[in-house]
């Protein structure tokens, strides 16, 4: 995590002081060596959240690029009493998850059922078979032209060969980045790929962006999952050549 409750306050690693566990109570320990993102972890093993997983440097850059009180934000819900650590969590009301690992398509269905307007970034890079099926994306896309000039949104007509399978189904938008740990940067993509979920005229709907652009985008609060719905229907009702 990279964050701990020091004295009462949320607090970044401090080498050498102790923290505790914002979800679980536990003790914390800074970890601030030279080679990974500074990070806290838990003094023992135990169980925190149950969707917790193991944290690589992508993961906590990711969650980096936005303010401290925006992550690692506890969400409860207040029927059942269920809580959950959220990646990231707007004053908008979105939720930003971050994942590198496999993720059980029953457990990733849990987590947008439970926190309803989120997006994902998931990593690309993770296997070669996903890092490959990303070359020549530009050959498989066509762009969405309204009165004369671009939208930036584009038709995929084979999402199956593009991105991984696994992927396809989610209810939520699904941002795949190529730079995870696995990539190679000579040939890793810059950009980042917004794939809305569902099919629009058969087709599913895609935005590329750069990294800064989906990050601004959240920032602005222009990404949300009304929005994402807004911009489906509007290309729903377009008659296309």
């Amino acid at each position: 995590m990279l964050t701990a409750n020091v004295n009462g306050s949320r607090s970044r690693p401090i080498p050498g002081v102790l923290g505790e566990c914002p979800f679980c109570g536990s003790e914390m320990v800074a970890r601030c060596g030279e080679v990974r993102v500074h990070h806290w972890s838990h003094k023992a093993k135990l169980n925190c959240d149950v969707w917790w997983e193991p944290e690589t440097d992508w993961h906590r850059k990711w969650k980096d690029e936005f303010p401290i009180r925006w992550q690692e934000y506890i969400f409860k819900d207040q029927t059942t009493g269920e809580r959950h650590i959220a990646d990231v969590h707007t004053l908008a009301g979105l939720t930003v998850e971050f994942q590198h690992s496999r993720l059980e398509p029953m457990e990733r269905r849990a987590r947008e059922g439970f926190y309803k307007n989120m997006i994902w970034i998931v990593d690309g890079s993770r296997l070669e078979g996903d890092r490959k099926k990303i070359d020549g994306w530009q050959n498989r896309i066509s762009a969405l032209i309204q009165n004369r000039e671009p939208t930036g949104l584009y038709f995929l007509a084979d999402a199956e060969s593009t991105f991984p399978s696994s992927w396809l189904d989610s209810s939520m938008p699904v941002c795949f980045d190529y730079r995870g740990p696995n990539s190679d940067p000579s040939s890793s993509p810059d950009t980042v790929f917004l794939l809305y979920p569902g099919e629009v005229h058969g087709r599913r709907l895609l935005e590329p962006l750069t990294r800064d652009g989906i990050i601004r985008a959240i920032l602005t609060e222009k990404v949300s999952l009304q929005a994402i719905h807004n911009v489906i229907r509007k290309v729903r009702n377009l008659r296309l050549r």
